[in-house]
């Protein structure tokens, strides 16, 4: 029903109940709450129950034209978990400042997850990012966030996270939340894991064979030649996040070859994604990126595997892919 179709988030003049009832909504007032991110513009810390000391809220006149469009997702204040839980209604969202919905995952990581089942969280880039950098959207994610919003004009480490977790279920946008993030009784934290149905522990090998086609970054001078190295990331919970990397090969972008192998402990595989990065080496500056590839670590296949890689923006190096082997075991 949805498929093909834009949903409006935003203001609302009435309740809802009105439209999924086909039911007279009464009177209707033409000023919302302007309680919005753009309202929100203090750095004022939350308790762990997300509650903050109340501001005076201004008023805004709304047109009914534009109220009407909005049918799934009314934006609300979010004033608490308890408040949410006793008030808010299911097509009502709240939208929250990134490093409000940063220090909810992280001090009251499993209230934010309980919200998240049948409330819908929308997060998005604090107004201090002037230059529209991004922020790290897995722990959000990892709190069962379902709209997690980054400046989509920024290539970045963040945007090729984003690109890999959503790479799964045919890139159409969605991808179902693992069960423990979805029942009610879940006791799932990401901060401080316990015994549950989330420890999947696994071990996950890796072998870095060879590289192909890579391409010359200084195209101004012919006899430019890259010196690759290569990093291989696993970020997820705190537990899994880990990085490792290869040595680099000097003057070798055609067929450079390691035939390195990397172990990593994984124990919440459902929200691990990996993400390999090829990189130019410099000995005096920071290292340029030749390419990179991200997708969940349970998308993988066992044994050996071409993977491609993208630019910095996300468009196909044509030719260029890394060799390696991969195995994601059970751990004994």
């Amino acid at each position: 029903e949805l498929k093909g179709r834009f949903i409006i988030k935003g203001k609302r003049l009435n309740k809802l109940d009105a439209v999924y009832s086909n039911t007279s909504p009464g009177v209707e007032e033409d000023c919302v709450s302007e309680e919005d991110e753009a309202a929100e513009t203090n750095n004022s810390k939350t308790d762990p129950n997300g509650q903050k000391a109340k501001a005076k809220k201004s008023k805004i006149k709304l047109a009914k034209q534009l109220s009407d469009l909005v049918i799934y997702c009314k934006s609300v204040h979010f004033s608490g978990f308890e408040h949410a839980e006793n008030n808010q209604a299911f097509y009502e969202m709240s939208s929250f400042k990134e490093s409000k919905a940063f220090n909810l995952a992280e001090t009251a990581a499993n209230a934010f997850i309980h919200h998240n089942m049948t409330k819908l969280s929308r997060i998005y880039p604090a107004g201090s990012r002037t230059a529209s950098s991004n922020y790290n959207p897995v722990p959000l994610w990892n709190a069962g966030c379902q709209i997690v919003a980054l400046n989509f004009q920024t290539p970045s480490k963040e945007m090729d996270l984003n690109q890999g977790r959503f790479r799964s279920n045919g890139l159409s946008g969605y991808v179902l939340k693992p069960e423990f993030l979805r029942y009610d009784g879940s006791e799932f934290n990401p901060m401080t894991l316990t015994k549950g149905p989330w420890i999947k522990h696994k071990t996950f090998h890796i072998m870095v064979i060879s590289a192909q086609q890579l391409p010359k970054l200084n195209k101004d001078k012919p006899k430019s030649i890259v010196d690759p190295l290569v990093k291989v990331e696993i970020y997820g919970v705190p537990a899994d996040t880990c990085s490792k990397e290869t040595r680099s090969i000097e003057n070798n972008g055609f067929n450079p070859m390691w035939n390195e192998s990397f172990q990593f402990d994984i124990q919440v595989p459902e929200l691990a994604i990996l993400r390999f990065q090829v990189e130019d080496y410099d000995a005096t500056s920071q290292n340029d990126l030749i390419g990179h590839y991200c997708l969940p670590l349970t998308s993988l296949q066992n044994g050996y595997r071409h993977v491609p890689l993208l630019t910095k923006r996300g468009d196909v190096l044509p030719s260029a892919g890394l060799f390696v082997h991969l195995m994601l075991l059970d751990a004994k």
